[in-house]
């Protein structure tokens, strides 16, 4: 420090360590840069920044800045990414805490927290050096390039490119080398402009003169009226479309007030906010004496911003959205915010219509199948507090929320929660460490808990409440009191097949569910039926030497599709035309198993009236989204929906009477341990989407194993007879709960490098394990089930230990692994 001047000179920090887009996994992946004079002073952690990697522009978050200068040149910081963007050190700390527990990089958990949709680049340009050296040679193509730059300066790559008619791959690399001229990168990039929408209010002038302008006198009293019922905190402010729709006036009548300085008008962002139902009357219900109990115990957790996990265990359709949707107003009457995580897309528009119906313009969507801009002005919305309610699935938890209060994880069991590209976190993990770092409650939904969580609960770890019986409007009043007994589940018939297939039915449907769905159609209600496969064949067999159509890249079968006359692989995407015979010996093909198009076709076939719907994976894909074809089915334009798990995701359809499983086994006996879970999750769930609204709904499961215990308990609804069995054979086989696994999978286009890194590493893990004096086994070196993807060769460790927590620091990973911390599937 210097008094010379009499005032103190303080050296700004001329280094960042920046983590980095594209360093590996499992490392810290900072990297040092030096930091332009221009931004010395203004540079701070959590700037999202432009930086040299591999000679081309990568994006980073910086971590620290410090003036520890290292023994060797640094290259500096490329540039501020435009519009600037931060992340808070809230961010940072939930960033490196969880780069830990998933074996990530710091980046890779970072971006998780920037801003969505900015086009963000860096272009190349090329210039010529200061001074520049003597060239023993130079071609014709590297001397044109040269005259171009001492023409013009520096020029961008592809202005270069268009310029000299050439690709210039290898000539600027060349000039580059020898030290004549020299690439930089300049930020450019177009930032997604959100459409913007028009608000009013009123600014207090003199309406003595509105008489004889009855339009604009509608929309004072409009204004006047919705300011009575605004919320004590709001601006004032309403969307300029919802007034001139309930006042019946047009543009020109607000415009002539907002000259007259009577209305007020701004322009903010388009929100992706639902738009309400003005048809429907959002009427809040009073309790059940178990949505009672349940509220008040949330209501103490939120008074007292107690962070322990609540488990709401209900029944489906048992009044778990109405406690939502008070926890969430509790929020908004105190100033905080409320995140409600769905597991599916198609599933948050459906949840944000339900808090849209309540709480208005104050619910923002955010999901990737928005567009940039909207997905932009969403987050823009969220920041600025204009949007206290979030509703989205996992990628919602990192919207930039202020003073969160509450967390909400419905359907909280469901795998979709699990991000299955890095950094692979769970949703439930991430919520349970934001809801300590900001004192929020957390609140876990399902009719079906994940058997670690009901675990949990049922060790006093986190809290356990019931909602045992359905509720629905048939039970409401005139006054909204409860009234009569709780709505029964549906009943549920479980069809042994192999019994059908002896009497000679060998239809895809029971006589039962053949029956069940005729009546429900007679009576102009609505099915379900559900087969979680896709296509028209599962199998596509050789009847002459019994070779099965395979994939060339994945060693699966092919499954025949009849609507794109293709035979597809579902791992790698595959096609191929269906074949006229068979490829080995020319033999005829016949076509086995049942798909989601065949089961379409078989249907339509028994009941050419009935209008049915196929909802999976290619249907959706086909519409756009499953917005569209959800709408279909609540307006009763649908008889039938034939479909996958995608229908069994908590989906409140009020004419859905009846449904049909078409064969329960389908995942049953794969070599997973949680087969059984998913089996009776599924099973419970679809039932659940019957009689929501009366009694009197069936349901039909098809199986060959009837016998199996998460059949049995799922057509009683019993989740705890699932419990005891479930828990019994985690226990025996030491599976979670009862300690934690660690996935590592290697793919290699060769089968011995994969089992030679294979060996290598579990020896490696059994080492490292060792030294830090943690017990543990391996399950492998292995084979994948998919032991072949996209041509290559898959194989596996599996690490188990009760104390795995323990090992996570410093995994001895080499490059090319896939870390997965508590994975969901072993498959």
């Amino acid at each position: 420090m210097s008094t010379s001047t009499g005032q103190s000179q303080v050296s700004l920090p001329a280094i960042a360590d920046v983590a980095v887009s594209g360093t590996r996994s499992g490392t810290s992946g900072l990297l040092s840069y030096a930091i332009p004079e221009s931004m010395r002073a203004t540079l701070t952690e959590g700037d999202v920044v432009w930086v040299p990697l591999r000679g081309k522009p990568a994006l980073g978050v910086v971590a620290t800045v410090h003036d520890i200068t290292p023994e060797f040149a640094l290259k500096p910081l490329i540039a501020l990414v435009e519009p600037p963007a931060r992340v808070s050190p809230e961010q940072i700390a939930t960033a490196r805490w969880l780069a830990r527990e998933t074996a990530s990089s710091l980046y890779d958990t970072l971006a998780l927290f920037l801003p969505p949709g900015a086009a963000h680049r860096a272009r190349p340009y090329l210039r010529l050096v200061a001074s520049l050296p003597r060239l023993p040679s130079v071609t014709p193509s590297q001397q044109r390039l040269l005259h171009l730059l001492g023409e013009r300066g520096e020029t961008s790559l592809a202005a270069a490119q268009s310029a000299l008619g050439s690709s210039l791959t290898s000539v600027a690399p060349a000039l580059e080398a020898a030290g004549a001229i020299e690439r930089v990168f300049r930020v450019s990039g177009k930032v997604p402009t959100p459409k913007v929408e028009r608000w009013v209010r009123l600014a207090g002038g003199d309406i003595s003169s509105l008489a004889s302008a009855p339009a604009q006198q509608a929309i004072v009293d409009t204004l006047q009226r919705r300011a009575r019922f605004a919320p004590a905190d709001s601006d004032g402010f309403v969307p300029a479309v919802d007034i001139l729709d309930q006042a019946g006036a047009t543009r020109s009548s607000l415009a002539a007030l907002v000259r007259k300085g009577i209305v007020e008008e701004v322009e903010r962002p388009a929100s992706s906010r639902p738009a309400p139902d003005r048809e429907r009357v959002e009427m809040i219900p009073s309790l059940t004496p178990a949505q009672a109990a349940a509220w008040t115990t949330i209501e103490e957790a939120l008074r007292a911003r107690d962070a322990t996990p609540l488990l709401l265990h209900g029944v489906t359709g048992s009044g778990k959205t109405e406690l939502y949707l008070r926890a969430a107003a509790w929020c908004l009457r105190h100033d905080r915010t409320a995140l409600i995580l769905v597991p599916e897309i198609a599933l948050s528009s459906q949840v944000a219509d339900r808090f849209a119906a309540r709480f208005g313009d104050r619910v923002a969507v955010q999901h990737s199948a928005l567009s940039d801009a909207d997905r932009y002005a969403a987050w823009q919305g969220i920041a600025a507090s204009r949007s206290p309610i979030v509703v989205g699935p996992r990628s919602a938890l990192f919207a930039p929320a202020r003073n969160i209060g509450l967390i909400v994880l419905d359907e909280e069991h469901d795998a979709a929660y699990k991000q299955d590209a890095s950094p692979r976190y769970h949703a439930r993990a991430v919520a349970e460490h934001l809801a300590r770092q900001s004192g929020a409650v957390l609140l876990l939904g399902s009719a079906t808990p994940s058997v670690e969580t009901f675990w949990r609960a049922r060790q006093g770890e986190i809290g356990l409440l019931e909602l045992p019986e359905r509720v629905g409007p048939g039970l409401l009043g005139d006054d909204g009191a409860r009234a009569g007994a709780a709505l029964e589940l549906p009943r549920v018939e479980i069809v042994d097949m192999r019994l059908e297939l002896h009497r000679g039915n060998t239809s895809l449907l029971s006589e039962a569910l053949h029956g069940l769905l005729g009546e429900t159609i007679q009576r102009g209600e609505q099915a379900i039926l559900l087969l979680n496969r896709r296509g028209l064949a599962t199998v596509v067999l050789c009847r002459s030497c019994g070779i099965t159509l395979q994939c060339p890249y994945c060693d699966i079968p092919l499954v025949y599709h009849r609507d794109r006359e293709q035979l597809v692989c579902h791992r790698c995407d595959y096609r191929e035309g269906p074949r006229r015979g068979c490829p080995v010996c020319g033999g005829p093909l016949d076509y086995f198993g049942a798909g989601t198009q065949r089961v379409e076709s078989e249907v339509q076939r028994i009941f050419p009236d009935a209008r049915v719907l196929r909802w999976d994976q290619d249907a959706v894909r086909r519409e756009g989204g499953a917005g569209g074809m959800l709408r279909r089915v609540e307006r009763r334009e649908v008889d039938i929906v034939v479909g996958t798990q995608m229908v069994t995701k908590g989906f409140d359809l009020p004419h859905v009477t009846a449904i049909g499983v078409i064969n329960a086994d389908t995942g049953l006996h794969l070599p997973d341990f949680r087969a059984g879970e998913r089996t009776f999750s599924m099973l419970t769930q679809v039932a659940g989407r019957a009689g929501r609204r009366g009694p009197g709904s069936r349901v039909v499961v098809q199986s060959y194993t009837p016998e199996h215990y998460a059949i049995q308990a799922a057509a009683r609804h019993d989740y705890d007879a699932f419990f005891a069995e479930e828990i019994d054979f985690r226990r025996t086989h030491r599976y979670p709960p009862f300690v934690r696994l660690a996935r590592f999978l290697y793919r290699h286009k060769s089968d011995d490098a994969c089992a030679r890194a294979a060996d290598e590493l579990a020896r490696k893990l059994a080492r490292h394990a060792r030294e830090r004096g943690v017990a543990m086994d391996l399950l492998g070196p292995a084979p994948a089930f998919a032991s072949r993807v996209r041509g290559e060769y898959q194989w596996h460790v599996i690490l188990r230990a009760v104390d795995l927590e323990a090992l996570l620091d410093g995994l001895p990973v080499n490059p090319g692994w896939v870390v997965d911390i508590d994975p969901q599937s072993l498959l």
